[in-house]
């Protein structure tokens, strides 16, 4: 007998179902099991359970009656819209339970591996004007991203434009640092500056998402990891020293530091050797009242300067697809900052600048700058997406108490030797 809790409706489906099975001489249970929408294990367990009679022959299939029943009422749409909620309120639920799991995993291995406290959040530690000759107290904003420490860009398939390879990334690395001194600190300047912003925007490493990549860094990921943390070590240490002001570093990871092959949008920052990076400079400096890290466990870093706001954050994450045109990568960087302004609008907080890499190119949009690379021209650029030859350079910004960015520098980090496009018969 059908199990007396089955509906009436279910009960006949059921009989109807074993009626098949036994016409099809028992030979179509995945078949039955279609017919009425549950899988093969499932059929099996009720008809053994509720139906032996069927199984041992006992019944003829002609004598089963499927009784009549009245079709099935329409659910009231109120109650399917409200079982539909249920179901995403649910689902969200356990989404966010997830989120927090991984939250929580990742803040005990920060504090247990590294030795690091709660993280500080940019937005509660403003930096205010403090009054004296506002000329003077201009914050410089070094803005470095897309280094991808450990590529190999070979100078012969390049048709001798450019090369890069772990030498070269330290060498570019330090001429930005001496660069970025000698900027803030011209001669006869009357004072240090108040403090400066090193803008970290991913991309540290080469990583190994990409197969091709993967066969040709001259460093996989971890040793691409242990070198670039030691020149950005010396880097910090150097600014600091010669600057003799405070250090703010601001941190974000990129697609190419992912720990994972494909984009993930879920633990975006605690699938990623960036994180490990962050974490590792910040326990080094952890003594420094002097050198302060803003890490968030976000991908978008919001933080105020003189009461202006920005907003660093990678930029593979800007919501504007691939497609650029004919126009190249600033019309993916402008629409996709203009939607990140746009979306925190809406979500009631203000963005007056926003900074980004990724597309590895220097530009300035209505609301903020796209950011080039250390490695400069590729062969991806090169060959893929026949993009203008052009150097490798990094913003240099500085930041006035009442009129927000005033000066705009691309520093050029390459060098004579590191490529045809570099040599001065074809940079005049």
């Amino acid at each position: 007998m059908v199990n007396p809790g089955v509906p009436a409706h279910e009960a006949a489906r059921r009989l109807a179902a074993v009626k098949k099975w036994h016409q099809t001489g028992h030979g179509w249970i995945s078949k039955a099991a279609d017919d009425i929408g549950v899988n093969r294990r499932t059929f099996g367990s009720w008809l053994s359970r509720e139906h032996p009679e069927y199984c041992e022959g006992e019944i003829d299939p002609a004598d089963i009656e499927i009784p009549d029943v009245p079709e099935e009422p329409e659910e009231p749409l109120a109650l399917r819209q409200e079982r539909r909620l249920k179901d995403e309120i649910n689902g969200l639920k356990r989404e966010l339970t997830a989120a927090n799991r991984e939250l929580n995993d990742a803040e005990d291995l920060r504090e247990s591996v590294f030795g690091l406290s709660e993280p500080i959040d940019p937005a509660d530690h403003p930096y205010t004007f403090k009054g004296g000759d506002t000329d003077a107290a201009e914050i410089p904003i070094l803005f470095q991203s897309d280094e991808q420490w450990g590529e190999v860009i070979k100078r012969e398939e390049m048709g001798g434009l450019n090369a890069y390879d772990r030498h070269i990334a330290a060498a570019r690395y330090r001429k930005l640092i001496e660069s970025t001194i000698a900027c803030c600190l011209p001669p006869n300047a009357p004072q240090a500056p108040p403090c400066l912003y090193y803008l970290m925007g991913g991309d540290s490493i080469s990583g190994s998402i990409h197969e091709e990549l993967a066969e040709t860094n001259d460093l996989s990921s971890i040793p691409a990891v242990k070198d670039y943390c030691a020149n950005v070590r010396w880097g910090i240490e150097t600014l600091q020293r010669e600057l003799g002001c405070p250090i703010r570093v601001v941190r974000v990871p990129g697609n190419h530091d992912r720990t994972t092959r494909k984009p993930r949008h879920k633990g975006y920052v605690e699938t990623s050797f960036d994180t490990i990076i962050s974490w590792h400079l910040e326990m080094v400096f952890m003594d420094d009242p002097d050198v302060t890290f803003f890490i968030p466990p976000e991908n978008d870093a919001l933080f105020d300067i003189y009461g202006f706001q920005f907003l660093l954050t990678h930029g593979d994450m800007m919501g504007t697809g691939g497609g650029q045109g004919y126009i190249g990568p600033v019309a993916p960087i402008t629409k996709g900052h203009r939607k990140i302004v746009e979306t925190y609008m809406q979500a009631g907080k203000r963005v007056d600048y926003v900074l980004t890499g990724h597309y590895h190119t220097p530009v300035e949009t209505e609301y903020g700058w796209g950011n080039g690379c250390l490695p400069g021209y590729s062969e991806y650029a090169r060959l893929r997406i026949r993009a203008k030859p052009a150097p490798p350079v990094q913003w240099l910004l500085h930041v006035h108490p009442e009129r927000g960015v005033t000066t705009r520098r691309q520093i050029n980090v390459a060098s004579q030797g590191e490529g045809d496009l570099y040599e001065p018969r074809l940079a005049a």
